[in-house]
């Protein structure tokens, strides 16, 4: 969650003042209010930025017309995020999406005045904007309206992050928190308090109880993750890598992106237990030999790069392990031996694989590749125990060739 602080003052310099005070806070993102740029122009979003340079600075435009006009403005001046309408043309507002890309800053839709909030939200999000606002206006709040119920609808019914405002206080906040709002925006509860450092810490302070539900959920969901491969690996899979690297005259190791990484942390523990190791790209990486082995790490099996080194590997006349989720993709049929680890449901092919990651369309409890990557380095770990107890290698032994240079 992030919690914006709606700065819907006159006076620039007060304005500064209270955020300075959200700032020390803990406060996440800046807004420079409506009435804020109607008395000062884009003289206080630039003001705010120069001030603020380590925050999100949103200008609360609620542009209507000329949106890419409007939006080049702000961005121009320093703004991260610009409001749009909801209720503006879709012209207006596809138009702000495109110039907001070309200056790499965000667009924030208001539903304010919006009859239908969850069609039009669903709307916008195929427009491509990146926020969505639920809010409701200080006039409507006098009539007793309130945000929540819209809330709830927009929030499941679409994957765009929603933010919502209208009248919210520290008795408020939590409900919107359990409805699933993204951004907080608060306005006089903050500005108008008689201590607005101490009153956003106390926000924020509200917001950890959830975001320390949100780590031990993923923490619990990958490890369950994790005990799941465990319990499937086959033993035959395994058996073969490790006959394979024995018998290797030298290893290469290969991945992409992450799985890279867990491939140098592989790389190094061998290089500990004394195998004649490479990482693949580096420069004191040699040729591939016959008589060599080259262990392959892409949870699609298809990242064009390691498949074309694995074709090489046998051109050359070595052997490929694949450490795969999938072993018929095109990386495990061309492999010696085929390592599975499980990263996705098994309705899951190898392109949605990769198309997902592309288009963030992942379990946001588990990252992207994270479920295929974390499990493979507990299970490359457990590898290395293997190993360690095969050659009787102790940590002591393998601390002697620990890297010194550091």
């Amino acid at each position: 969650m992030i919690l914006q602080v709606a700065l819907d003052l006159t006076d620039v310099e007060q304005a500064i003042s209270i955020a300075e005070k959200a700032a020390r806070g803990g406060a996440h993102w800046l807004e420079v209010g409506t009435p804020l740029i109607k008395k000062e122009g884009m003289r206080a979003v630039e003001l705010l930025k120069r001030h603020f340079p380590d925050r999100k600075i949103v200008a609360d435009l609620k542009t209507m017309d000329t949106g890419a006009l409007e939006v080049e403005m702000a961005a121009r001046h320093g703004a991260d995020v610009v409001s749009i309408l909801g209720v503006a043309d879709d012209k207006t507002i596809k138009d702000a999406v495109d110039v907001a890309r070309k200056y790499d800053i965000r667009i924030m839709v208001d539903l304010i005045g919006v009859k239908d909030k969850v069609e039009r939200a669903k709307e916008l999000e195929k427009m491509g904007v990146h926020y969505i606002l639920v809010h409701t206006g200080i006039d409507e709040q006098v009539q007793g309206k309130t945000p929540l119920e819209d809330l709830g609808k927009v929030v499941k019914a679409v994957k765009v992050p929603v933010a919502v405002a209208g009248g919210l206080n520290l008795e408020t906040i939590p409900k919107v928190i359990e409805l699933g709002a993204t951004i907080i925006i608060v306005g006089g509860a903050i500005t108008k308090a008689k201590n607005p450092e101490e009153t956003t810490r106390r926000i924020i302070d509200l917001f950890w109880g959830e975001y320390m539900l949100t780590i031990r959920k993923a923490v619990g969901d990958i490890v369950d993750h994790i005990s799941q491969v465990a319990e499937s690996l086959k033993i035959e899979q395994v058996r073969g890598m490790v006959d394979a690297m024995i018998g290797a005259n030298k290893i290469f190791i290969y991945g992409a992106g992450r799985s890279g990484l867990v491939g140098k942390a592989f790389a190094m523990r061998l290089m500990h237990l004394d195998f004649n190791v490479y990482v693949v790209g580096e420069t004191i990486t040699p040729a591939f030999e016959p008589g060599d082995l080259l262990i392959a790490i892409s949870g699609s099996g298809e990242t064009r790069t390691i498949v074309d080194a694995a074709e090489i590997a046998k051109k050359e006349g070595g052997k490929v392990v694949a450490i795969t989720s999938y072993a018929n993709s095109t990386l495990g049929k061309i492999a010696n031996i085929v390592v599975e680890i499980p990263g996705r449901t098994k309705t899951d092919i190898p392109t949605d694989y990769i198309a997902r990651q592309m288009l963030t369309k992942y379990k946001w409890i588990a990252p992207m590749g994270t479920l295929f990557e974390d499990s493979t380095m507990v299970f490359l770990d457990g590898i290395i125990a293997l190993l360690m107890a095969t050659f009787q290698k102790t940590e002591k032994d393998m601390r002697r060739k620990h890297a010194t240079l550091e």
